[in-house]
């Protein structure tokens, strides 16, 4: 990416203002007191080895209502119960960081290394990147399983990550992204529901079907519980609750027009975009999945994407439905080719083995 001096000193100081305030954040959370901080340090991670323990134990697995994860995930953290919590909780902070250097390296293999270098800087010391880390939570995973379906080739196997990450860590921000793929990559959708299928199905054998109709009734409770203001919610339920069902619809149905009219690329910016104003609830951490439409952004709209790198680090913590509204106008404009596949075949009238056709008088 060719950058002009004006906009290298640009990309600097933002990269560098991020660096600095992303390090005096994780200091005033972590650092000052590394066993626990103010009560933060891994709480969602805690929460997941304790369904484990009790899993392991023989007691319901959603006893603390809290707990919202598949009953998959209590059955992955069963063996972490023995392990020093705090050691595991750094281990997990590590490979976050690993997930995300290695996404960075992926999507931006044609980068300069300073550019690469910079990217990693802004990804893991921007306030989503380390709030997710902090808490324990699992959107860095989830955000790090999208990249293989999101930017790898339309194959079967780029979708295993993602539904193995589905199945353990069901998220409503997956939603809009399955049905992007659905539209663009069908192969990388199948293997992905495939994956997620297959390993529910493990997680129904092995934790009995009882468990999966807890956890729907522990996630309908959790929604009425958690969609009002509360420490950590910064959704449009943080603003005004009541706005949340009619904001949540008519995302989806522009999110809907979107994938049916418009091109790849804007598909993709409210595919990842979408699920922060469809959620109940969302936490700094829930504009993580943003960060996948960022390359995009940066051939269509370099200056926003400046400004929306320079403003995450505010904009997330107190005004995070304005900025997921903001991406979701900048990526209604993308340009790119429009709408193929099986769904344009359809707009169409053509049959659906005629893609390379189609793609032809699209471009």
């Amino acid at each position: 990416m060719g950058l002009t001096p004006r906009r290298r000193l640009a990309w600097f100081t933002v990269t560098a203002f991020i660096a600095i305030f992303g390090i005096g954040e994780f200091a005033r959370w972590v650092l000052v007191d590394p066993a626990g901080g103010p009560g933060w340090w891994g709480i969602d991670l805690q929460l997941v080895v304790d369904a484990g323990g009790r899993l392991a134990a023989g007691q319901p697995i959603y006893a603390d209502p809290r707990f919202l994860y598949p009953p998959l995930a209590a059955l992955v953290a069963g063996p972490l119960t023995h392990l020093d919590f705090l050691v595991l909780s750094w281990v997990y902070a590590v490979v976050k960081v690993a997930i995300a250097a290695a996404a960075v390296l992926t999507i931006g293999r044609e980068l300069g290394r300073w550019q690469q270098l910079a990217a990693v800087l802004i990804l893991v010391l921007c306030l989503p990147f380390l709030h997710d880390v902090m808490l324990g939570n699992a959107n860095v995973l989830l955000v790090g399983a999208m990249v293989p379906a999101l930017f790898g080739r339309d194959r079967a196997r780029n979708g295993i990550l993602l539904g193995l990450a589905t199945a353990i860590f069901a998220k409503p921000l997956v939603l809009p992204v399955l049905l992007w793929l659905l539209v663009w990559r069908r192969q990388t959708w199948l293997g992905t529901v495939v994956t997620g299928l297959a390993a529910t199905v493990v997680g129904v054998l092995v934790t009995g079907p009882g468990s999966y109709l807890d956890w729907i009734q522990a996630l309908l409770a959790g929604s009425d519980r958690f969609a009002v203001p509360f420490a950590g919610n910064h959704g449009v339920t943080a603003l005004v609750p009541g706005l949340w069902l009619p904001v949540a619809a008519l995302t989806t149905a522009g999110l809907l027009w979107v994938l049916a009219r418009r091109s790849e690329a804007a598909g993709l910016t409210w595919a990842v975009t979408a699920g922060l104003l469809i959620a109940p609830y969302a936490g700094t951490y829930s504009a993580l999945p943003l960060a996948l439409a960022v390359p995009g952004l940066l051939a269509s709209a370099p200056t926003f994407s400046l400004a929306m790198v320079a403003l995450s680090t505010i904009a997330t913590g107190f005004a995070l439905p304005f900025y997921a509204l903001a991406a979701l106008l900048a990526g209604w404009t993308q340009p790119g080719p429009r709408v193929t596949g099986w769904l344009a075949s359809l707009h169409r009238g053509r049959p659906l083995g005629r893609q390379t056709e189609l793609q032809a008088s699209e471009r």
